[in-house]
């Protein structure tokens, strides 16, 4: 029902069932239908499958659909109305072929509220149907697809391929009374058009009319057929029982595409030509982001969330910047949440905290919808993210070869330095325990092949004239030709100190090199470590975080069998003869069991360090490490190749190495290094291991 007490009870012919027959209709339902019009209507094109049990008479189109001026362009429109008119058009009335005239309008402004019901129209004298609706779309602030379905719901114009004169004058069903002839200035399409729109927005514009709230709403014109009460929970659904005062019963919603008795249709037809046409009208979730605030690698974000769907429980909110984004729970009170959904309460609020990425972004929040409806943007505010970290600097190469040669360039630049370490860049475990050994005695490690020596890095030997080399791995590893290659780098001693100029440090496996690698500093009289780290040797992300932490302590990493249940005898030994008093043991259960766990600390007392991943284990070695830090160093943690060569400077320089994603570094890194007041970040690896994101240091 309109302002004018219209009942509409419109099936798809468009034919209205005056007040007087559907008090009757249940019983003179067999033989009226063909003359009445109230048979089933079978839409154009039907989107998705739906059925009466999914419809909400307390919010039957989410007012993001309803008021939205720019729904649809005028192109966009008439493609519509092409593709839900097939065929020939019978006449000139057929909406993808119509042209009319339409009465230019002011703006109106309502009398009570103040508010703009419709802004200015511009008409025309031989507009399509399609500029019609889009300017009534914009200048009203209602959807062109609440318009088109309307259209279809009051006279079946969007389908009908040859309407009556009849039809056309009565288009949006506006000031035509069930009891009296429509308006005469109402009549035409263009004016039904701007008119049936501008008074579908004035309900709310002007206050006018039923409200959302607690509301009692008849299923028929004949009150013997009863009512329901609910809550219309918005503006959008209480402007259609306006509109069209009926709500379906359960009977008509069983029979979706049929008739019922005591069945009024208008809305039900309303909610099913939507879903068929432009897929689901409600479900929307609704909020906005109110406000960024921006501090050290962080913004706060404030604003709200509702979804339909989930009135009484908290909506998801994805928060977003320049290569990140973080899932969050509007949960907390926020006053602007009360009213936007009846019922809803004001607990939809959120405000957080969240890591971000540096420099200038948009940050953006969408809230996550349930159910049926979309997700849906609550906004994005322009901002610039400050840091402490004065320099994010990248040491990368063309491969891990060339990556150790640039780390060692850019630590190195003396000649005639007392070692360099070399280990095989096909594999890691050798060079995993040569790391806190070169930490520890500030000497580079470069990476060769099992068959030979990369040119560049034979350069930066010859560049650096190590007084010694130190070969770690056997002859699997490391070939004796590569031996030979080694010893024809300038500056070696040539055994003038006493001391082999190029030495191979080996054992029967990857464990007992560990071993004999921790031996060459530790084994008495030398060094006494007061603690060992222990990690894995059968994976490399453990034991590359332990690396760097290690060789700042100046503590062996011993590698063991994750597998075992007891410690091996010779690393047992090992530990005895080095004299340790305390071990690290990095990775969690699944890494080394409590039982071995347990042995372990039979020998010295064991603490465990270790987090959810490889990412957040190398944050808890790190912490423990290092309680203070100006720089830290980044690695992917995909691969080992750029940790090792750059764990060792890392160790050397009393620097954290911290394990990264590829294209975003891990909150609790990021976490870690504002917590520190980390000033300089140097990132290990070309673009290809450390991406855009990991540079801005956007959080994962």
């Amino acid at each position: 029902m309109n302002e004018f007490g219209r009942a509409d009870n419109s099936m798809g012919t468009g034919i209205t069932v005056p007040r007087r027959l559907a008090r009757v209709l249940s019983l003179l339902l067999s033989v009226s239908l063909a003359t009445i019009g109230l048979v089933a209507f079978q839409p154009a094109v039907q989107a998705q499958a739906i059925d009466g049990s999914q419809f909400n008479a307390g919010y039957i189109i989410d007012d993001s659909n309803f008021y939205d001026g720019n729904a649809m362009s005028q192109a966009q429109i008439q493609s519509f109305l092409e593709a839900n008119e097939p065929g020939a058009c019978g006449n000139a009335s057929c909406l993808k072929n119509y042209t009319g005239a339409s009465s230019s309008q002011g703006q109106r402004v309502s009398d009570s509220t103040g508010r703009v019901r419709c802004n200015a129209y511009t008409g025309g004298t031989s507009d399509t149907a399609a500029a019609i609706i889009f300017r009534v779309q914009q200048a009203c602030g209602i959807s062109a697809k609440v318009i088109l379905v309307t259209l279809q719901k009051e006279q079946g114009l969007v389908s009908k391929t040859a309407p009556s004169d009849a039809a056309m004058a009565r288009a949006m069903g506006f000031a035509c009374p069930d009891t009296a002839p429509c308006a005469t200035w109402a009549l035409g399409f263009g004016n039904q058009v701007y008119w049936g729109t501008l008074q579908l927005n004035t309900y709310k514009a002007s206050n006018f009319g039923l409200q959302p709230g607690l509301r009692t709403i008849g299923y028929s014109p004949d009150p013997s057929c009863g009512s329901s009460t609910f809550v219309v929970s918005n503006y959008a659904t209480a402007a259609l029982y306006n509109y069209t005062p009926y709500t379906p019963n359960d009977a008509s919603l069983a029979s979706l595409y049929g008739t019922a008795p005591c069945g009024a249709y208008g809305n039900r037809n309303f909610w099913v030509y939507y879903n068929n046409w432009f897929g689901g009208p409600t479900g929307n979730p609704q909020g906005a982001l109110q406000a960024v605030v921006t501090a050290n690698n962080a913004v706060t974000v404030t604003g709200w969330a509702v979804d339909p769907d989930i009135p009484s429980s908290a909506t998801s909110v994805q928060v977003s910047g320049v290569g990140w984004s973080q899932v969050i729970s509007a949960n907390s009170a926020n006053a602007a949440s009360q009213g936007a959904l009846a019922g809803a309460g004001t607990n939809h609020g959120f405000s957080a905290t969240l890591l971000s990425a540096v420099g200038t972004q948009q940050i953006c929040a969408v809230a996550i919808n349930q159910g049926l409806g979309v997700d849906v943007s609550l906004g994005c505010r322009s901002v610039t993210v400050p840091t402490k970290v004065a320099s994010t600097s990248r040491i990368g190469g063309t491969d891990r070869y060339d990556t150790a040669v640039q780390i060692a360039k850019a630590n190195f630049t003396t000649a005639g330095i007392p070692a360099v370490y070399v280990a095989s860049g096909e594999n890691f475990p050798d060079a995993l325990s040569a790391v806190p050994i070169a930490a520890a005695t500030g000497a580079p490690l470069l990476l060769v092949t099992s068959a030979g020596v990369p040119q560049g890095v034979l350069d930066e030997l010859n560049a650096l004239q190590p007084k010694r080399i130190i070969v770690v791995g056997g002859s699997e590893a490391i070939s004796p030709a590569v031996v030979a290659t080694l010893t024809t780098v300038a500056g070696l001693a040539k055994n003038g100190n006493g001391a082999p100029d190029v030495v191979r440090m080996q054992g029967t496996d990857r464990y007992q090199t560990s071993i004999a690698i921790g031996d060459s500093l530790y084994a008495p009289p030398a060094l006494h470590p007061t603690m060992a780290y222990v990690a894995i040797g059968s994976n490399f992300p453990d034991a590359i975080s332990a690396a760097a932490a290690a060789g700042h302590t100046k503590s062996p990493l011993l590698l063991i069998d994750g597998g075992a249940t007891t410690v091996q005898a010779n690393i047992a030994a090992a530990l005895t003869k080095w004299g340790v008093s305390k071990i690290t043991v990095v990775g969690g259960t699944g890494a080394i069991s409590d039982q071995l766990f347990s042995a372990l600390n039979g020998i010295a007392p064991a603490t465990r360090v270790s987090g959810s991943d490889r990412f957040a284990t190398s944050v808890a070695v790190n912490v423990a490490a290092f309680p203070n830090a100006t720089g830290a160093y980044v690695a992917t943690g995909s691969s080992y190749a750029d940790g090792l060569t750059g764990g060792a400077v890392a160790g050397a320089k009393g620097s954290p190495m911290l394990l990264s994603q590829d294209s975003c570094v891990p909150q609790g890194a990021i976490g870690q290094i504002v917590n520190w007041g980390v000033t300089s970040v140097t990132l290990l690896g070309g673009t290809e291991a450390l991406g855009s994101g990991a540079q801005s240091l956007a959080p994962c």
